[in-house]
C-alpha cells in the first residue's frame, strides 16, 4: 500500500478543513488537485468539481502504525452541512409566510407545490451528486495507485485496477414516462404563476412559482448535458 509521506505529495494546497476555506473552494469553483489537510494520522483530502461546486465531499485517509494507507472515508465538507441547515431553514420561513400571509386554500396549494418540486429536485440532484462523487472518487484512487507503482517499480507492469463507469442510460422507459408527467405539472405551475400570481399583482409569489417551475427541469437538463459531456 501507499506510504503517508508519497500520498502527501498529491496535496498542492495544505490548508485546514474549515468552514472559511471549504467556502472559497465552493464558491469560486477552485479545480486545484488536491487541496488537504495533513495531520498525524490521516490526511484530509479534496477538491471540488464543476457540477458539485460546495457538495464534493472531504476524503479522510488513514493510516496504519507502519504509515501504510488503510482506508478512505467519505463525509460532507462544513460549507455543505452549513447550505443544508439554511436550505430547510428556508423552506420553513417560506411555507411559514404562505400560511401567515395568504387564505389557506393558496397556502395549501404553495406547500404542495414547493414539495414536489423539492423532493423532484432532491431526486435529481441526488443522482448527479452520487455520480460526480465517485468520478472524484475512481480519480483519487486512480492518483493514489500511480503513486504506489512509482515507488514500487516491481509493480510497475502491474496491470491497474479499472474503475468501470458505465454510462447511466437517461432515456429508459421510466424515465421518460417520469419526464412525460413532470415535465407538464412543472408547465402547469408556470402557468398558474404567471396567470394567477402576476396577473392579481402577486409578483412575489410569481416570481417564486416561477423559480420552483423551471428548477426541474433545468436540473434535469444540465444533468443530463453533463453526464454526455463526461463521457465525449
Amino acid at each position: 500500500m501507499a506510504e503517508k509521506k508519497n500520498i502527501e505529495k498529491l496535496i498542492v494546497q495544505n490548508k485546514k478543513s474549515n468552514l472559511k476555506n471549504h467556502w472559497n473552494d465552493a464558491f469560486f469553483y477552485n479545480t486545484t488537485k488536491y487541496s488537504g489537510e495533513i495531520k498525524p494520522n490521516e490526511l484530509l483530502i479534496w477538491r471540488s468539481s464543476h457540477f458539485l461546486r460546495g457538495a464534493y465531499p472531504i476524503f479522510h485517509l488513514t493510516f496504519d502504525q507502519n504509515n501504510k494507507l488503510n482506508g478512505i472515508k467519505k463525509e460532507k465538507n462544513p460549507y455543505h452541512k452549513l447550505l443544508n441547515k439554511i436550505t430547510i431553514g428556508f423552506l420553513i420561513v417560506l411555507i411559514s409566510g404562505l400560511f401567515l400571509s395568504t387564505d389557506l386554500k393558496m397556502a395549501v396549494i404553495g406547500t404542495i407545490g414547493i414539495s414536489v418540486i423539492g423532493l423532484l429536485l432532491r431526486l435529481v440532484l441526488g443522482k448527479a451528486k452520487k455520480y460526480e462523487t465517485k468520478l472524484l472518487t475512481d480519480e483519487l484512487k486512480e492518483a493514489i495507485e500511480n503513486i504506489e507503482q512509482a515507488n514500487n517499480p516491481v509493480q510497475i507492469n502491474k496491470p491497474k485496477s479499472e474503475s468501470k463507469t458505465e454510462k447511466v442510460k437517461e432515456w429508459t422507459f421510466t424515465k421518460v414516462l417520469t419526464r412525460l408527467l413532470l415535465y407538464p405539472f412543472c408547465l402547469l405551475i408556470l402557468w398558474f404563476s404567471i396567470t394567477g400570481f402576476l396577473s392579481e399583482g402577486k409578483t412575489l409569489y410569481g416570481i417564486f412559482g416561477i423559480v420552483v417551475a423551471l428548477a426541474y427541469p433545468i436540473a434535469d437538463i444540465l444533468l443530463i448535458f453533463g453526464k454526455n459531456k463526461n463521457y465525449s
